[in-house]
């Protein structure tokens, strides 16, 4: 609506209210030409686990505060991870909240519930099953939407103020005992959920686009990429999917709860079974994938590797990191973390490391669920620059945004900066 007063002279001013008529009539999420729209935000960012233009603080302490601007209460959460766009972080918390909080001030702007009471329909409610429980994935935003998905089988999506623009449950029980995890994606007008398996819905309304049955829900979140010009999407269950109709194209390796990893056309599965395939430069409805190599690594892997300047950068949840060569996935060094894991001697604290390793402009960074972060050098060394420490830790993966990182702990949201 243009209020009275409104200045709408000149070029400037019809442009002004062609704006206001688009962003009221206009439902779907797409940008004017000429602009850029906001890449989305979910699981480790845009996937990949890489933040090459942030430049966080090395260094910080939950007892001194030293670098923490920060932090507020959201709510319990022991695995999902921070979401930014616009200004806000997104959170999810039990029971079935989505909080967003103020990036800059660390004030909680908005909570919302997403429970079955909150259907438009009366439903049956069906709780979560497993030990994941019902808040383990991580929201995914577009800068103009935010979408959850919790272990019950609620997928929501909300405005940035706040606003429902719909719910919706899907009867789908998880395929794993401990319960699902996995975070929903958004591609190409498309949002990517694991629900028993892979399907995609519509953004705008939350209807089902397409089933694929043949791609198992595993923990892991998939992860979009391009083979021979063509979306695709890559299951951490071991499948390759044609974004527009989820038709299966090829098979690779099972991984469960670890994320893929791209180079270029080369996709990395690395957990204790790992192996490469290169990705095949023409589109059929069948694709040959060539694989590079396979390696065996001892331990369990929770934590998704990152990929960077040529090495690969993985941990297992009882404390070995590795960097490997990506050409033939032999190890290149191997060493025990400095700091509390389930390979710790005995009387150290017990600590996993669910937390995906990210790499942020220079460094990597490495958490596991006791608020403990190492600061890596990246090389062939992984020299350990820093060991900081928050009062609580989580199992969810830090976010990078310029100079601040935000990571959870407990039942708070922490801010990292320079003081």
């Amino acid at each position: 609506m243009i209020h009275a007063g409104t200045p709408v002279e000149g070029f400037g001013g019809i442009r002004a209210v062609f704006r206001l008529l688009l962003a009221a009539f206009c439902p779907l999420p797409f940008a004017l030409a000429g602009e850029v729209p906001a890449a989305p935000c979910g699981f480790r960012g845009d996937g990949s686990g890489r933040y090459p233009d942030a430049t966080p603080p090395i260094e910080w302490d939950g007892e001194t505060k030293k670098n923490i601007l920060w932090s507020v209460k959201v709510g319990p959460n022991p695995f999902s991870s921070p979401a930014v766009a616009g200004g806000k972080v997104f959170v999810i918390s039990k029971p079935a909240q989505l909080v967003c909080v103020d990036a800059e001030a660390g004030k909680v702007l908005w909570e919302k519930s997403n429970t079955f009471a909150d259907l438009p329909t009366p439903t049956q409610e069906k709780p979560a099953r497993g030990s994941a429980g019902n808040v383990a994935s991580t929201p995914v935003t577009d800068g103009h939407y935010v979408y959850v998905v919790f272990g019950c089988g609620i997928v929501a999506c909300y405005d940035l103020q706040g606003q429902r623009r719909w719910i919706q449950f899907f009867d789908q029980p998880p395929l794993s005992e401990y319960g699902r995890s996995a975070s929903p994606v958004l591609a190409a007008g498309k949002l990517l959920v694991c629900l028993n398996h892979l399907l995609a819905l519509d953004p705008n309304t939350g209807n089902v686009l397409w089933h694929s049955r043949k791609v198992p829900e595993v923990h892991g979140t998939p992860l979009v990429t391009k083979a021979g010009g063509v979306d695709v999407v890559l299951s951490p269950a071991g499948y390759v999917a044609r974004l527009s109709d989820g038709a299966l194209l090829a098979e690779m390796l099972d991984m469960k709860y670890t994320s893929p990893i791209v180079s270029g056309p080369v996709v990395y599965l690395a957990s204790n079974a790992s192996a490469a395939f290169e990705l095949p430069a023409q589109a059929a409805d069948k694709l040959a994938l060539k694989q590079l190599w396979k390696a065996e690594f001892e331990g369990l892997f929770y934590s998704s590797a990152v990929y960077d300047n040529g090495l690969i950068y993985v941990a297992s949840n009882e404390g070995k990191f590795h960097i490997l060569d990506p050409k033939s996935g032999k190890s290149l060094m191997t060493r025990d973390l400095e700091m509390p894991t389930q390979g710790s001697p005995p009387g150290s604290p017990h600590a996993n490391v669910y937390p995906s390793i990210a790499l942020a402009g220079k460094y990597l960074f490495l958490s596991n669920d006791a608020g403990d972060t190492l600061v890596l050098e990246p090389g062939t060394e992984g020299k350990v620059l820093k060991h900081n420490e928050l009062p609580d830790g989580s199992g969810g993966t830090p976010v990078f945004v310029g100079k601040r990182m935000y990571i959870r702990g407990g039942q708070n949201l922490y801010c990292i900066g320079e003081k």
